[in-house]
């Protein structure tokens, strides 16, 4: 008599098309959780753009530290003076010829921009991400939070042209030029730091409100990342300096920095 193969099922198989997708923001693989980032934080932006795009007020965000920084855009002359000093007026490259004052003052701000920017994201990381990941109710980190309300406002800013700097592209849908430039890289950055550190919990609860905190560690411990989740965490940090340097070209191209 043939002997009848059992089914296996495969854990989750069987949840509904939702489930299995929201899932994925909690996968062991970190790469899935970075499918289930993308997706589920493509989705929220593109339908809070809309509704802002449509329904808010232009600018509705401005002067706020989603558009300004904590350490602010400020450049200087200095670095024109220090090269017209060492270089004279200009200076060749092989057969071309630069004037000294203007390349580095362009690019000396842009590399003193770039670190303004790099210190005022680096500061919200570990603040609203790093350290917000070290609790958890059930299995949602508390940095999955915030950047659920990040992706939020940051689709608001988007969605009523909030950005300091001339909208690209023209007026109508310029902003989105503007965030394509660097915008979505440091919200890519933000999504990978924050999948990165998942596992990264100190204290765990049932509920926020009514369940009781249980210690999974020690605070000040270092926690510890698998190969994947490494690289992701150092992808995260290069995808920040990138959107970082972007940006501040931005800036100092249009002038801003001497405002």
């Amino acid at each position: 008599m043939k002997r009848s193969r059992e089914k296996r099922d495969v854990p989750g198989e069987n949840l509904p098309l939702i489930s299995r997708l929201y899932n994925l923001l909690f996968a062991e693989d970190v790469y899935k959780r970075m499918k289930g980032f993308l997706l589920w934080g493509l989705v929220i932006f593109a339908v809070v753009w809309a509704l802002s795009f449509f329904f808010l007020p232009e600018g509705a965000l401005k002067n706020t530290l989603l558009v300004d920084k904590l350490f602010g855009i400020k450049g200087t002359t200095g670095f024109g003076e220090w090269g017209v000093e060492k270089l004279g007026e200009t200076f060749n490259i092989f057969k071309w010829e630069f004037d000294s004052e203007t390349v580095f003052n362009t690019w000396g701000n842009v590399f003193l921009v770039t670190v303004k920017n790099f210190l005022h994201h680096l500061a919200m990381v570990v603040l609203f991400i790093f350290l917000l990941n070290r609790f958890r109710i059930r299995r949602f980190p508390l940095g999955y939070f915030y950047f659920l309300i990040y992706t939020i406002l940051i689709a608001i800013v988007v969605g009523t042209n909030s950005y300091a700097y001339p909208p690209q592209w023209g007026a109508t849908l310029g902003a989105l030029g503007t965030f394509l430039r660097f915008g979505i890289f440091e919200w890519f950055a933000y999504g990978l730091l924050a999948i990165s550190t998942l596992k990264w919990t100190w204290l765990k609860a049932d509920s926020l409100l009514t369940g009781r905190w249980e210690k999974t560690g020690r605070f000040w411990s270092r926690p510890l990342l698998v190969p994947d989740e490494r690289d992701i965490l150092i992808f995260g940090f290069l995808f920040l300096l990138a959107a970082n340097f972007a940006e501040a070209r931005l800036i100092v191209f249009y002038g801003y920095h001497l405002l």
